[in-house]
C-alpha cells in the first residue's frame, strides 16, 4: 500500500504512524524518504518481516518509533508498557539519558540483553 510513490506523495513533514502491520509499508521506500527527509516520523509497532533480521534497514533507519504489538496482551502488562513509556518521556524531557533497560535497539544494534539471540 505504502510504495514509494505514494510515500512521496505524502506532505513534506508528515508522520506515518503504522499500526496496521509492517508489510503494507514497502520497507526501503520508506528508507529512502525517512533519509532524503521527506517524512518528519515514522511509528509503527509490527516489523516485516518479523522477527526483523540483524540487518534489517528499518535499525538504522533516521527518525522512527516502534512499539510493542500489544493486541492481546492482557490489562497488566498494557499498564506496564505505560508506564515505562511514561518514564521514558519524563526522562527525555528532562533532558536525562533513558533507562538502559528500556532501550531495546542503540545505533543499529540491539542494546537490550532481554531482546539479544544470545539471551533467547
Amino acid at each position: 500500500m505504502f510504495d514509494r510513490d505514494l510515500l512521496y506523495s505524502m506532505k513534506k513533514g508528515a508522520y506515518l504512524v503504522n499500526t496496521a502491520r509492517g508489510r503494507i509499508v514497502d520497507t526501503d521506500a520508506l528508507v529512502e524518504v525517512m533519509e532524503a527527509g521527506h517524512l518528519a516520523g515514522y511509528a509503527g509497532d509490527v516489523w516485516y518481516p518479523q522477527p526483523a533480521p540483524a540487518d534489517h534497514p528499518w535499525r538504522n533507519m533516521p527518525n522512527h518509533a516502534m512499539t510493542p504489538h500489544v493486541s492481546g496482551t492482557t490489562l497488566e502488562a498494557q499498564r506496564r508498557y505505560a508506564n515505562g513509556i511514561r518514564e521514558c518521556l519524563t526522562s527525555f524531557i528532562a533532558g536525562e539519558p533513558i533507562d538502559r533497560d528500556y532501550i531495546i535497539v542503540d545505533g543499529g544494534r540491539v542494546a537490550s540483553p532481554s531482546y539479544s539471540p544470545a539471551y533467547q
